[in-house]
């Protein structure tokens, strides 16, 4: 159910770790070019969703993931920025993987609570790190990550 029956598309974009166009792993950065088929230029209101998102942490040790992109939420705070929000998702692990022997598998899903943002950006930049802004580093093969977004464009 959206927010309204008024005009609108539904954009749908899947990210992972493996396939960005510019990534610098050792940094838990990522660019991609996002190039959907029909976009028009006249969205009136932007509402984000994150229907899934995935990674795993079998090779890291960190209590917290925080994913931050660059599309800027509408008319909003961020306490660690002191500015506009910027996160996406935040996961925090019940235990670091060095205390587990299973399930490094963490999992976020959010289909019903969507973040009003103020652009779709044609160089999606997704950057991972720990609540304290410490970069996490997705260099080693057993970590990566999988999200699955949904834009509601109003137009």
């Amino acid at each position: 159910m959206g927010l309204c029956n008024c005009p609108k598309d539904i954009l749908k974009i899947h990210l992972d770790s493996e396939t960005a166009d510019i990534d610098t792993e050792s940094l838990g950065k990522y660019e991609y070019n996002v190039k959907f088929p029909v976009k028009r230029n006249d969205y009136k209101k932007l509402m984000l969703y994150i229907d899934n998102f995935q990674i795993q942490t079998k090779g890291l040790g960190n209590l917290s993931y925080i994913v931050s992109s660059n599309m800027i939420e509408y008319n909003s705070y961020n306490s660690k920025t002191k500015g506009t929000n910027t996160v996406l998702v935040s996961l925090l692990a019940d235990a670091t993987a060095t205390d587990r022997t299973n399930d490094f598998t963490l999992s976020y899903s959010n289909s019903t609570a969507p973040i009003h943002i103020q652009n779709i950006p044609e160089l999606l930049q997704i950057n991972i790190t720990d609540i304290d802004g410490a970069v996490i580093s997705f260099a080693n093969a057993n970590n990566m990550w999988a999200m699955d977004l949904r834009i509601e464009a109003f137009y």
